[in-house]
């Protein structure tokens, strides 16, 4: 089986002989009518203004990396009709480098500018490849995924305006800025955008209402036709075409490809690509998110889960082969990978298809390139960005509150006014201040009560119990949990203050057990919450912290804070210290006075006396039951200091002490053992395994020479056939040694 999902080319053969063949080829034959078109129209982006000469070896760039790309998705995607070419955000980002490469060389230098951009757009692609690896390597993607959704729409807001942007540049041949715009409405340009403009609203507002795959590339069929029909009513041949400026220069008969030799890369000057290392830059983290976000869009289309690491993988590799090529980085295209799953033609015959027609158009069919008008190829830009701008500015503000589509489009303007880099600044900024919000509503403390109403597991005498009762408001505990710093303790911190309140307060416990990590500016709030503690005359009591916590705290609370706190290794050893202070100061406030003590004793007696009578009535009740049930017990006896059950050990059934005492125990992770309870004549213990054999969690010891009486799991199902009241009574006895159990901390 393994061999099969290894040796990929083999499902293509099986696809070859199905009925997928034939759908496969035709999905494959629209999708790579509608590659080639958003490739030359990506090229002559990359290559407008100063660089428009070269738009057609910049298509030769773009094709050679669509070729390679959808090659290596189709033969090695999770999703079999996944198809890859370069993508929309990544070249609209590129092509303001392009710009600022082409500016910084000058008119005179535009072969040099050629190669700098085509060196410029091998390393934005290697580093896409690089950044997928390692997002695959180290699961970078799993992070990536929990950026605000604001900040992520804001980014693709901003790319729709570069594309619009964009889409004006290749029709018009004009760089845009502010002083520019008047001149779009003079006659002899907005010939040149008017056409695309109207393809690309006429064509939104179908696409708005209709979603059937055949008109996007019906569409550019037709506009084809009746732009080439129009031409000689308006009295123009192709060459005169080409001087207003409405199609590229006349391509080679031949081959695109290759767009540039070994030799050109000694023109490369490094110094203009640096100054756009910036811009750069935020291509591979971009890419990262429109290849998160189309992949997800697949699963939820597909209704099927898709392994992230590997499909980025197949994206780091493709876009490395890409990259070599001279191509912009790419990745997987959700409405083109849509289109074989929908139409039935679940095959990696759609890509390859795709790819073949593109390599034939790439080595053998330039010139037909040479018939696309610059205002088809806008327009597809435009429809582009109309796309997004819809997508990402309107229909957002149906979906998010008014505060976060405030974010949307300050991260928007601010691409727009200032460029791309420093709207992923301003985003970043945004995330920080939206996860610093968020994660400070969040309180740190996840509970509180007293030793009143929640104790350490150590089972106590009546008396000590009834004390605990009485005065165990002196000591409060909170559980703590997440993530602790600056923002999330000062739930802590109103916590403890209202607490301190209480004049009888002495001890103030914080529960580390459920803390996932913390920040130094948190271990600052403790010691000052330490300092404040220590000023009431109380202690404050850790339980459970880390090492790093610990050292820390010393650290920054210094040698004056050495008697203001107690650190223990879990909560239970905490509670326990507490309540033995609790009980022995109790104790040791009775006074010498006879009279005043006998008052004392007197007091305590009938407040213990209805639970004593109630402790001695069950205990009555069991030894009652066990009388019936003495025909089911197994009897063992062991001598003092003996180990009758070993935490850990498979426990064989319930255990009844009939005479002795025995010692429950619990060893921590240190090896540290903590005494809970002292077991007696009537007393039951590893109720868990009532009705399975399950591990201990205590060490049972015998103090004196001990024998207890064992009801197995077979045996309580003999007793349920044979006396279904007696077994009531035993599931019963469990369920309440279970919830006293659960009632410890």
């Amino acid at each position: 089986m393994m061999r099969h999902n290894l040796f990929i080319p083999m499902d293509i053969f099986t696809d070859l002989s199905s009925p997928k063949a034939l759908s496969g080829i035709s999905i494959g034959l629209v999708v790579s009518l509608m590659i080639i078109v958003i490739e030359i129209s990506f090229a002559a982006m990359i290559f407008s203004g100063p660089l428009e000469v070269y738009a057609q070896r910049g298509m030769g760039l773009t094709l050679a990396g669509a070729l390679v790309l959808t090659v290596s998705t189709a033969l090695f995607s999770g999703f079999r009709p996944n198809v890859s070419s370069p993508q929309d955000a990544p070249v609209a980002i590129f092509a303001g480098a392009a710009a600022g490469i082409a500016v910084s060389l000058g008119t005179g230098q535009s072969q040099t500018a050629f190669i700098t951009v085509v060196a410029a757009l091998m390393i934005a692609s290697m580093a896409t490849a690089v950044f997928f690896f390692l997002a695959a390597r180290t699961g970078l993607s799993k992070y990536i995924r929990f950026m605000p959704y604001p900040v992520v729409a804001g980014f693709l807001a901003g790319t729709g305006w570069l594309l619009t942007k964009g889409s004006l540049e290749v029709m018009t041949g004009l760089t845009l800025s502010w002083h520019v715009l008047p001149s779009l409405l003079s006659s002899n340009i907005i010939l040149l955008w008017l056409p695309g403009a109207l393809y690309a609203l006429l064509l939104f507002f179908c696409l708005k209402r209709w979603s059937h795959f055949l008109i996007l590339p019906g569409s550019m069929i037709l506009a084809l036709i009746l732009y080439h029909l129009t031409l000689p009513l308006l009295g123009l041949n192709m060459e005169q075409a080409r001087e207003i400026g409405l199609f590229f220069t006349s391509f080679p008969s031949s081959s695109i490809w290759p767009a540039f030799s070994p030799a050109d890369f000694a023109h490369v000057q490094w110094s203009a690509i640096l100054r756009e290392i910036p811009i750069l830059a935020v291509i591979p983290f971009i890419a990262l998110i429109g290849m998160l976000l189309n992949t997800g869009g697949i699963e939820l289309a597909a209704q099927k889960d898709l392994d992230l690491n590997r499909e980025l993988m197949v994206s780091s590799g493709g876009n490395a082969l890409a990259a070599l090529t001279g191509s912009p980085a790419g990745y997987n295209t959700l409405s083109l990978s849509m289109l074989g799953f929908k139409t039935g033609a679940d095959t990696r015959i759609v890509g390859l298809t795709a790819a073949i027609i593109i390599g034939v158009t790439l080595f053998f069919g330039g010139q037909v390139l040479s018939i696309f008008p610059k205002a088809l190829l806008g327009g597809f830009l435009l429809l582009l960005g109309l796309l997004f701008l819809s997508d990402w500015i309107v229909d957002t503000r149906l979906r998010m509150p008014l505060s976060d589509y405030i974010i949307v489009l300050l991260v928007f303007a601010t691409i727009g006014l200032f460029g791309y880099l420093y709207g992923v600044l301003l985003g970043l900024m945004a995330t920080l201040i939206l996860f610093t919000t968020k994660i400070s509503s969040i309180p740190a403390v996840s509970s509180s009560s007293s030793i009143t109403h929640a104790r350490s597991r150590r089972t106590r005498p009546l008396p000590h119990q009834q004390i605990l009762t009485i005065h165990g408001q002196q000591a409060h505990f909170f559980e703590l949990s997440g993530y602790l710093f600056f923002g999330s303790v000062s739930s802590l911190t109103t916590a403890v203050s209202n607490v301190l309140q209480n004049r009888t307060t002495r001890f103030i416990i914080v529960d580390f057990q459920k803390v996932t990590g913390f920040d130094v500016s948190a271990v600052n709030n403790f010691v000052r919450l330490a300092q404040q503690i220590s000023s009431q005359n109380m202690l404050f009591v850790f339980a459970g912290p880390s090492k790093l916590f610990q050292n820390l705290f010393r650290q920054i609370g210094g040698s004056e804070l050495s008697d203001a706190y107690l650190i223990f290794p879990d909560i239970n050893s905490a509670l326990e210290w507490c309540e033995e202070s609790i009980i022995a100061d109790a104790q040791a406030a009775v006074t010498y006075d006879p009279a005043q003590t006998r008052k004392r004793q007197e007091d305590l007696f009938e407040q213990v006396a209805d639970d004593l009578l109630k402790e001695l009535e069950q205990q009555e009740q069991l030894e009652t039951l066990l009388k019936k049930i003495e025909g089911y017990l197994k009897s063992r006896s062991f001598a003092a200091g003996q180990k009758l059950l070993a935490q850990g050990d498979l426990s064989p059934g319930i255990m009844f002490v009939q005479q002795g005492t025995v010692t429950e125990k619990v060893i921590d992770s240190s090896g540290r053992s903590t005494a809970l309870r002292t077991l007696r004549p009537g007393m039951l213990f590893s109720e868990a395994s009532a009705y399975t054999p399950m591990p201990s969690h205590c060490d049972y010891v015998a103090e004196t020479p001990v024998r207890i009486a064992l009801l197995t799991p077979e045996a309580l199902l003999d007793i349920e056939r044979h006396d279904p009241d007696t077994a009531q009574k035993i599931h019963r006895q469990v369920i309440a040694a279970l919830i006293s159990a659960r009632t410890a901390i």
